[in-house]
């Protein structure tokens, strides 16, 4: 059992050390050696690359790691929006709050003074008898 275990340690590695070649090397490097491999009336699993499967799979795994990235990207975005919405309506209630009190005190105001104006003029003078 330990014999199956060092030799998964060992694909591990391999396989780890693989991929940071193609790190390194990059993936328009690793593009272009599996485009020169399959050439035309050649098959791309003819062997002419014994490493064509291992890039392919290294190439998989950056392409979900991307997608998972702009996937991670989209929804902070959605989150982010959904969010301003919300302040948005929350500040438009308080608009609508504010202008209903600043009306309603407009039209105290606009009574004080229609009731100020009447006293002055003599309007009300029969409410003092």
């Amino acid at each position: 059992m330990s014999d199956n275990n060092e030799e998964q340690d060992d694909v591990q590695r391999a396989r780890e050390a693989r991929y940071r070649r193609y790190e390194v090397a990059g993936e328009a490097s690793i593009r272009a050696d599996l485009d020169e491999a399959a050439e035309p009336g050649e098959s791309a699993e003819s062997g002419a690359d014994p490493e064509a499967a291992y890039k392919r799979a290294w190439l998989r795994r950056r392409e979900a790691t991307r997608q998972d990235e702009q996937f991670r990207a989209m929804f902070a975005s959605v989150t982010s929006a959904n969010d301003a919405a919300q302040l948005a309506r929350d500040s438009a209630q308080a608009s609508r709050r504010s202008a209903f009190w600043t009306m309603i005190a407009a039209l105290a105001a606009a009574i004080g003074v229609l009731v100020n104006a009447a006293i002055q003029l003599g309007w009300l003078d029969w409410l003092r008898r």
